[in-house]
């Protein structure tokens, strides 16, 4: 059964999924070909994300008591069992990309004495007890970590102003659109992740206010973290480094007694990571659950963990050519984050028969409340009736 998710949740939730992965590999390539302007790449993809998130809104709004997997399999039986499975290898393949992302990550920035085997094995296991808490775990990891990371972020540009030189935004008003378009293409996969919240909330919680609300905050985030790395690390130097993030917090210093205030942060922003990678293991197993009732996702989430950590290296052998396949993989990620979702508005919808059943039964409900509340009237009016004739009664046996 679904659990209820209230309006913030909604909105971190929708943080999680799309500044986790997007901050780590994405914004190099993004500065590379759009330079000073980045920044703007994340227009055409959050109004891109605004109409494909409005549509699945719309589609949730006609089942308000079923996620997407249950809406898929109860109105199309085959095809969207098809469509589900779909889903589930799109977002398998992003769980396997996530382990080897974050286990890269680590093994450069915190342990780079450590193998990543270890590394890797370490994050999964730990996504494996997270997602055997169900979604409420998910939340609640969301609601403490992303909440930090939300407000390590708003404190970082008070401790970069000695390095910010804003002569690396220049010239302003020069934009090269197509090197924005480019930009663009390479955080779309990333950011557009967040396409995975209606498959595992029901349609009466998924409100767009909340998902948009959610959108505008991680597009402002992201845009101030790319317009931080220009100005204090160069476009330059930027747009050839494999983790620009890490090195941005690199320039971070508290007076002369801190240095490497870079692994307080790294360290700050790990368990978000984490929590990323579980709601992958998470959407994979709910959704085989959804499509095959007799199985249990609670017990799948160990298989699932291990042979995502063994394809998480079959795919990738190293870091570069994880980098590289992100203009490849944009291909196949706008069909599952903009296309699909123009199909489920125009095609699921309930059938006519569940429309009449579902108006017999309002309507019905509303008869049966409206003779319970004439039965109430009608006994409260005899109730009124026998007290007065009590009243009356009892008045004559008064004494004089």
């Amino acid at each position: 059964m679904n659990q209820s998710v209230t309006h913030r949740q909604i909105v971190l939730l929708v943080l999680l999924l799309s500044i986790t992965g997007t901050l780590i590999q994405p914004h190099a390539q993004a500065i590379f070909y759009a330079e000073q302007h980045a920044y703007l790449s994340y227009v055409p993809v959050v109004l891109v994300m605004m109409a494909s998130l409005w549509l699945i809104s719309r589609v949730q709004q006609r089942f308000p008591n079923q996620d997407l997997f249950e809406s898929l399999v109860q109105r199309f039986p085959f095809l969207g069992r098809v469509m589900g499975f779909l889903y589930i290898l799109f977002f398998f393949f992003v769980f396997a990309r996530d382990i080897r992302l974050s286990g890269d990550y680590v093994s450069i920035t915190l342990l780079e004495n450590t193998p990543i085997s270890i590394i890797a094995v370490s994050l999964v296991v730990m996504g494996i007890f997270i997602v055997r808490g169900g979604l409420g775990s998910l939340i609640g990891m969301a609601e403490l970590y992303v909440t930090l990371f939300l407000l390590i972020s708003m404190i970082i540009p008070f401790m970069l102003i000695q390095q910010v030189n804003m002569d690396n935004l220049m010239p302003y008003f020069h934009v090269d659109v197509a090197g924005v378009g480019k930009g663009s293409w390479y955080i779309f996969s990333f950011y557009g992740e967040m396409i995975a919240l209606p498959f595992v909330i029901k349609g009466s919680d998924f409100r767009f206010k909340s998902v948009l609300g959610g959108m505008i905050i991680s597009a402002l985030l992201m845009m101030l973290i790319l317009v931080e790395t220009i100005t204090a690390i160069g476009v330059p130097i930027a747009s050839r480094l494999v983790y620009p993030s890490y090195e941005l917090a690199r320039q971070l210093q508290i007076s002369d007694f801190l240095d490497r205030f870079d692994l307080a942060l790294a360290a700050a922003t790990m368990p978000t990571m984490i929590t990323k990678i579980a709601f992958d293991l998470y959407f994979v197993c709910w959704g085989l659950k959804r499509m095959i009732p007799k199985v249990s996702g609670k017990m799948m989430t160990g298989p699932v963990a291990l042979v995502g950590f063994v394809c998480a290296f079959w795919f990738f052998r190293n870091a570069i050519q994880l980098n590289r396949f992100t203009r490849e993989w944009t291909w196949i990620a706008i069909v599952f984050e903009a296309l699909f979702p123009i199909v489920l508005f125009l095609f699921l919808r309930p059938r006519k028969k569940d429309n009449k059943e579902s108006t017999q039964q309002r309507s019905g409900d509303q008869s049966k409340k409206e003779k319970h509340e004439q039965g109430h009237e009608s006994s409260d009016s005899e109730k009124d009736g026998e007290k007065r004739r009590q009243d009356s009664h009892g008045g004559e046996l008064q004494p004089s």
